[in-house]
């Protein structure tokens, strides 16, 4: 008796024509569920496909292969740092299922702990989304969703090798969905092995470019600056462990518990980093009927920080533990067509770090209060206002901050405008810093008196999706958006000759005279019911004012990706997605000549769909075999063209 081989669904043509058709539903625009394409807040939707396509392990990775004048770089202590739309990672909020999180690596979450195991989407809002988000929110929002398994019961193990610091990456998924109960764990396990950057030019060449310099012959500047500050990439090892279980009590009530470990292992020169992740949460949701329901919820998140020698000593001189408390309560209430939203938190930050005066630590509380209205005024015209109040108990700094957007749908075009403001509140670690920077007798010092960041959001944008049907071959729906936007910031918490302090010295915390930052963002998708598809996105800004420039990061004025896409079955037991896609970054904005040049990394995925759940996916990245002149904090990380080779089997359907 032959079996029968079910058919496979291709995603090329199912998830990306849903993000073209702009059918989907958002929630971190308005807080509340809402179809892209009434969205009054240009947001920015990762879809379940893009995340398979680019095979990535983290959220690093992902929004480097999709997000354009977002960029990833190093820090000090090769920790993450994070620009985007002239923002620093500070200024960025990252949400998990709505959720903050807790530590920092250099101005942001270790994004490491971010692992798109079992992600079904990715949210991102540019500009300031404080009226609903709070500090943090000041530059924008990224907020990674869980994906929802409605199976009976699902089971999945992946692996996938890369060239590229020998990286393997191990994954395991179980879910089951009854009646009442639904539960889903996942386990991700990633190593990568210490990688040496070459110096572009040697000893010996640099050498023989200062004698010319010296004897005033003509000479190479390019490889006098070749003083690269990256040498080798450190290795590491991470795990990560996450389980999520709902239980519908009833048909009005549902309750939802959640709870995850991370662990990582930085492996350094002379010593090892250990990072701890730790967190758990309980949510409730009580509706009265279809107009009318309250959410309430606690989550408590810790992120810890620890030096070990090579025997497994722990030295205690780096030591770093950040924890947070958070009580939540949202409640919505719709009116007709029209939605209320009013809610309120209070969030306790714990921090005790080596940076502070030796045995002491710091906490704060911040309340919070705000609501949002939703008015659809008519079919084409919708207006969403919010406005939140802030209160932080360690600076006794308060914010009042507000948003208006207005989404005007016309059969042939969308027009958006949207006015927001934002905050960031200081920190901790800049309120009460007192660290000498690597023993060498420069104290970096905290400033009690700092002002929170402010910052103007400014947007306009215009929209068309439409059905190109002439009954031919290429029939098939394009989309397209442009937003051109101004932000406006200021009271930048930064760093300033602090003099001398003790006889060191010192850097001071401070706030200084803002930055105002235009931008235009373009994005256009095209899908063909041949199986092709093709999206390019592409971001134009420019920062003036008071710009602060650092080796960490150097704003791009022109950055841009592309994937063009096929999906085909070519029998029951074999369909094929394959993408080719790309990245460029544009020459910094203030760069050093002929060192610090743009770049483009191409990359070719082939996703092999085979029989009863099996999928094998092969990747060649940076094809054309790009290398920068020198390895800055800031430089793409790559050595050559490298290869993956991944597998990933679905259980319940063998």
């Amino acid at each position: 008796m032959a079996l029968a081989v079910p058919a496979i669904p291709l995603s090329a043509q199912t998830d990306f024509r849903d993000s073209v058709s702009l059918d989907p539903v958002v929630v971190t625009a308005t807080h509340s569920p809402k179809a892209l394409k009434d969205a009054p807040v240009v947001t920015r939707l990762i879809t379940l496909h893009d995340i398979k396509m680019a095979d990535a392990t983290n959220i690093q990775d992902m929004l480097t292969h999709e997000i354009p004048g977002l960029e990833f770089g190093f820090a000090m202590s090769q920790e993450t740092s994070l620009r985007m739309s002239g923002f620093g990672g500070n200024a960025v909020l990252f949400l998990v299922d709505g959720e903050r999180m807790a530590g920092e690596t250099m101005d942001n979450a270790d994004y490491n702990r971010m692992n798109l195991d079992n992600v079904g989407r990715i949210e991102i809002v540019k500009g300031a989304s404080s009226a609903l988000y709070g500090s943090n929110a000041v530059g924008g929002v990224v907020n990674i969703i869980s994906r929802e398994n409605l199976e009976p019961w699902t089971a999945n193990a992946n692996s996938r090798y890369s060239t590229f610091g020998h990286e393997w990456r191990h994954g395991a998924g179980f879910s089951f969905n009854t009646a009442k109960w639904n539960s889903q764990t996942n386990f991700q396990h990633t190593s990568i092995d210490p990688v040496d950057l070459p110096k572009a030019h040697s000893p010996e060449e640099i050498a023989a470019e200062l004698m010319k310099k010296a004897k005033g012959l003509p000479y190479d500047e390019s490889v006098l600056q070749d003083d690269s500050n990256l040498s080798r990439l450190y290795g590491q090892k991470t795990y990560n462990v996450k389980e999520r279980l709902t239980w519908r009590a009833t048909d009005r009530l549902t309750l939802t518990g959640r709870g995850s470990y991370f662990f990582r292992t930085s492996e350094r020169d002379t010593y090892d980093y250990h990072f701890n992740g730790y967190s758990a949460g309980l949510k409730s949701r009580y509706a009265w009927n279809a107009d009318r329901h309250l959410e309430l919820s606690y989550a408590f998140d810790q992120y810890d920080k620890a030096n070990f020698t090579p025997d497994g000593t722990r030295t205690h001189d780096h030591d770093y533990s950040n924890r947070q408390h958070v009580v939540h309560a949202l409640y919505s209430h719709q009116v007709g067509k029209n939605t209320l939203l009013v809610g309120g938190d209070y969030l306790n930050d714990y921090l005790s770090t080596y940076q502070f005066v030796a045995g002491t630590s710091h906490s704060q509380g911040n309340f919070d209060g705000y609501a949002q209205f939703d008015w659809n005024i008519t079919e084409q015209l919708n207006v969403v206002g919010s406005v939140r109040y802030d209160y932080f108990s360690a600076s006794s700094q308060q914010a009042l901050t507000e948003r208006l957007a207005v989404v005007y749908k016309q059969p042939w075009m969308t027009f958006r405008a949207n006015y927001a403001s934002g905050f960031r509140a200081p920190t901790l670690k800049e309120m009460y810093m007192f660290y000498d920077m690597g023993n060498m007798g420069y104290l970096l010092r905290g400033n009690p008196d700092l002002k929170p960041e402010k910052s103007h959001n400014f947007n306009v944008a215009l929209e068309r999706t439409n059905r190109i049907s002439n009954g031919g071959f290429m029939d098939g729906r394009y989309n397209f958006t442009l937003m051109g936007y101004c932000n406006i910031f200021d009271k930048r918490i930064t760093t300033i000759d602090g003099g001398l302090y003790d006889g060191m010295e010192s850097a001071l915390y401070w706030n200084e005279d803002g930055v105002t930052v235009w931008g235009v963002d373009f994005s256009m998708g095209h899908v063909w019911d041949c199986g092709l598809s093709l999206k390019i996105n592409y971001s134009w800004l420019r920062e003036s004012g008071d710009v602060f420039f650092s080796e960490f990061n150097q704003p791009r004025p022109h950055s841009m990706t592309w994937r063009i896409g096929y999906g085909h079955r070519f029998a029951r037991c074999y369909a094929l997605d394959a993408a080719l896609s790309g990245r460029s970054q544009g020459k910094p904005q203030s760069g050093r000549n002929d060192v610090d040049q743009g770049y483009t990394i191409w990359r070719l995925m082939l996703q092999h769909h085979l029989w009863r759940g099996i999928t094998v996916n092969t990747a060649v990245d940076n094809i054309f075999n790009y290398k920068p002149k020198s390895y800055y904090y800031y430089s793409p990380l790559t050595t050559g063209t490298s290869f993956s080779v991944g597998l990933s089997v679905d259980l319940n359907k063998i």
